[in-house]
């Protein structure tokens, strides 16, 4: 009994950080909930008024186009949500306040955990229009593989908000994160990638890359599943010599997984040892 009381009270402070972030972070929470809500009509009538020859025939086509814009949606969420997590302590001085009445270990948990609910919720109301708007324009049902995206896509966000938080732990502003994280999750990786596949065609894979691994979330769709995850093209058509550029569609699926939660883990360990050495 004792025990548990012990437990209680040590939990009690990430308890309370997690419920002070949500109410913190209620106008940007509305504001993610109005723009999927957006997103979501104007995908209910661009598919309306395509032709018939062009709009999606299943249910799963329907996710398939609906998700484009998930992986734009969580990037810029991130960084949103999390820029602030840790480097807006120090920015604002309010850590003077914060750090003598909490652990810092305990500080973190407490505000990405209550960060990570919001966008959780926000993703799974995503999915939620995606597929009502597809029930409302196919009848049938919906394949278990839609379900398999939904679950990528929550591994995919976390590892988004850990990668945010380590940038939050060691940058001196909100701005400088949030401008930083943006440009690297929906430009650098890219450019990397390219850069990469440039010089090692297929013989490298970019597990490295978040953006790379978030085509999971679309790729996973596929019945089959691509058995060639990837496309090579010669510079000289005949010529393997002369060189080649290769374009990587989706890692394979328990790769994805594994790099997600590595990720995940990771960055977020990264963010709490320096969090913790970090002085005012």
């Amino acid at each position: 009994m004792r025990i548990n009381q012990e437990l209680l009270i040590g939990l009690k402070p990430i308890y309370n950080t997690i419920t002070f972030e949500i109410k913190k972070q209620r106008k940007k929470f509305i504001f993610f909930l109005a723009l999927i809500f957006i997103v979501a009509i104007s995908i209910a009538l661009t598919v309306g008024l395509m032709p018939s020859e062009v709009r999606p025939e299943t249910s799963e086509d329907m996710f398939y186009f609906g998700l484009v814009f998930i992986i734009y949606i969580e990037v810029i969420a991130a960084s949103m949500f999390f820029s602030a997590i840790i480097c807006s302590e120090f920015d604002k001085k309010t850590g003077y306040i914060v750090f003598p009445k909490i652990n810092k270990y305990k500080l973190i948990v407490g505000k990405y955990l209550g960060n990570l609910i919001l966008m959780l919720i926000i993703i799974t109301g995503y999915y939620l229009m995606i597929g009502i708007i597809g029930l409302f324009y196919f009848e049938g049902g919906t394949s278990i593989r839609i379900f398999y995206s939904y679950g990528i896509a929550l591994l995919y966000i976390s590892a988004l908000s850990s990668f945010v938080t380590f940038f939050s732990s060691f940058l001196k502003s909100v701005n400088s994160t949030i401008i930083i994280t943006f440009i690297l999750l929906l430009f650098g990786f890219t450019i990397i990638d390219s850069i990469v596949a440039l010089i090692f065609a297929e013989k490298f894979e970019p597990l490295y890359s978040l953006s790379y691994l978030g085509n999971l979330i679309v790729g996973i769709l596929s019945d089959p599943f691509p058995s060639k995850r990837y496309i090579k093209v010669d510079f000289e058509p005949g010529n393997p010599d002369a060189g080649s550029i290769v374009t990587w569609f989706t890692p394979s699926i328990e790769m994805g997984i594994t790099m997600l939660v590595l990720f995940t883990v990771l960055f977020f360990t990264l963010a709490a040892l320096l969090f913790k050495r970090r002085q005012l």
